[in-house]
């Protein structure tokens, strides 16, 4: 087989970049700023569904770390209320505060970090 039909065939069975790889969180910024200029096209961005899936993403993990942390009884890593939620603006400002560093962390940990500092234990 020959070094063109292998990568072709990578590419076709998505191994050459996995679907599963983390957006940062410099990344989802980025790819959010022309939606944030521009909120009365947001919708109909192409990046808005990519970057709602990453964040719906981001919150499932970190709901199913917070219930395996509880189960093994570990400490939360932010406490908060019951029925509260943080909507997306304050998301986003809260990414924006992140440090450069942080900001090439995946967004399930930057978000993390966010909540942490939102709700703190």
């Amino acid at each position: 087989m020959s070094y063109k039909v292998l990568i072709a065939l990578a590419v076709s069975l998505g191994l050459a970049a996995p679907a599963s790889a983390a957006m940062s969180v410099g990344t989802f910024l980025a790819k959010a700023a022309p939606l944030r200029a521009n909120p009365f096209t947001a919708f109909t961005n192409p990046d808005y569904q990519v970057l709602k899936a990453e964040a719906d993403a981001a919150t499932r993990q970190l709901r199913a770390e917070g219930a395996a942390r509880k189960a093994a009884g570990k400490a939360p890593i932010a406490c908060m209320p019951d029925g509260e939620k943080i909507g997306i603006l304050d998301m986003l400002t809260g990414l924006d505060a992140l440090s450069p560093a942080e900001k090439r962390l995946p967004l399930k940990d930057g978000y993390a970090k966010v909540l942490a500092k939102r709700f703190p234990c």
